[in-house]
C-alpha cells in the first residue's frame, strides 16, 4: 500500500522514462543499429531507474513518517489547546455561578442585621452553613479538577457516612420536619473523604428540594439508593442533570441551585469508578441509585 502511494507520486517521472525509452528504441530501429546494444543499454537504463525509485522511496517514506509525526503532534497540541480553553471557560463559569450564589446567604444575613426584629439563631446558622458549603464546593471542585494521586483507599461503611451527613444537616431536617430512614448496610473499599463529599452534595440537594416527607436510604451489597419526597425533576432535565452549571427548571424557579453540587458529585463518583443514575416524578420525589 505504501509502495502504491509512493508510485502515484512518481507517475510523471515514470511516464518520462518510458517515453524516452520509446524514443531510444525507435531511434535504434530506424537506423538499424545492433539489437544487442539496444537491449543492453535499455536494460542498463531500466536498472538505473529502478535503483533511483528504490532510493527515492526510502527518502519519501522517511519524509512521510516525519509528516505523520508532525501531524500527530499538531493534533495533540490542538487538543490540549482546546482542553485548556474549555477548562478556562468552565473555570470562569464556575466563578460566575458561585459568586452569584454566594450573594443569596450574604443578602439574607445583611437583611437580618438591618431589621429591628430579633435575629433567629437557627436562621443565621443556616445561612452561615450555606456560605461554608458553597465555598467548600468551589474549593473542592477546583482541587478535584487538578487531582492526580490524592486518593487514600480504605474499607468504609457507606451507611455510616450517610448517618454522619444527616447529622451534619440536622438543622435543615429539624426546621422542615423531615424524616430519615436507613435500611441495610454497604461496606466498600474506596476513598472516604471524596466519597463523603459526593454523598454530601446529593443529600444537600435532596434536602433543599424536599419540603415535606423525608429521605430514605437503602443499602445493598453493591449499591445504595437515596429516595426523597421532594418536588421532583422534569423528564427533559434528567439527561443534563450532572452537567456543569446546569440548574434545570426547578433550580431556576426556586433560585436555590448553583448547578455545581451535582456536577461535583458526578465528577467524584466517576473518578472513584461508581455509576450514578436518577429517576424522578414531579411532585412525588426523586430516586438516586449509586452502584459499584
Amino acid at each position: 500500500m505504501l509502495w502504491f502511494d509512493y508510485l502515484k507520486t512518481k507517475i510523471p517521472q515514470i511516464f518520462v522514462f518510458f517515453f524516452m525509452s520509446f524514443l531510444y528504441i525507435a531511434t535504434f530501429l530506424m537506423w538499424h543499429l545492433p539489437l544487442q546494444a539496444l537491449a543492453n543499454s535499455t536494460l542498463f537504463a531500466l536498472v538505473i531507474f529502478i535503483l533511483y525509485l528504490v532510493s527515492s522511496f526510502f527518502r519519501w517514506r522517511n519524509v512521510q513518517r516525519e509528516i505523520a509525526e508532525m501531524q500527530a503532534e499538531n493534533a495533540r497540541l490542538l487538543s490540549e489547546i482546546k482542553e485548556m480553553k474549555l477548562s478556562q471557560k468552565e473555570f470562569f463559569d464556575l466563578i460566575r455561578v458561585w459568586s452569584h450564589q454566594m450573594k443569596v446567604p450574604l443578602s439574607a444575613i445583611d437583611l437580618m442585621t438591618q431589621t429591628n426584629e430579633k435575629i433567629s439563631a437557627k436562621a443565621l446558622e443556616a445561612q452561615t452553613f450555606n456560605l461554608n458549603n458553597y465555598l467548600n464546593i468551589l474549593l473542592e471542585t477546583l482541587r478535584l479538577r487538578n487531582l492526580s494521586t490524592d486518593f487514600r483507599f480504605q474499607t468504609v461503611d457507606v451507611a455510616e457516612i450517610c448517618r454522619e451527613l444527616v447529622k451534619k444537616y440536622s438543622i435543615f431536617f429539624i426546621n422542615k420536619g423531615l424524616s430519615v430512614t436507613f435500611e441495610g448496610a454497604w461496606q466498600i473499599t474506596t476513598d472516604r473523604r471524596w466519597l463523603t463529599l459526593a454523598l454530601e452534595q446529593l443529600i444537600n440537594n435532596a434536602v433543599k428540594y424536599t419540603k415535606t416527607g423525608g429521605l430514605a436510604f437503602k443499602f445493598e451489597k453493591n449499591s445504595m439508593t437515596l429516595t426523597d419526597t421532594g418536588i421532583g425533576i422534569l423528564p427533559e432535565d434528567l439527561p443534563r442533570l450532572f452537567d456543569h452549571g446546569f440548574t434545570g427548571f426547578n433550580g431556576r424557579s426556586n433560585q436555590k441551585s448553583t448547578g455545581l453540587g451535582l456536577y461535583l458529585a458526578k465528577l467524584i463518583l466517576d473518578k472513584l469508578d461508581f455509576t450514578i443514575s436518577v429517576t424522578s416524578e414531579i411532585d412525588k420525589g426523586t430516586k438516586i441509585l449509586i452502584q459499584k
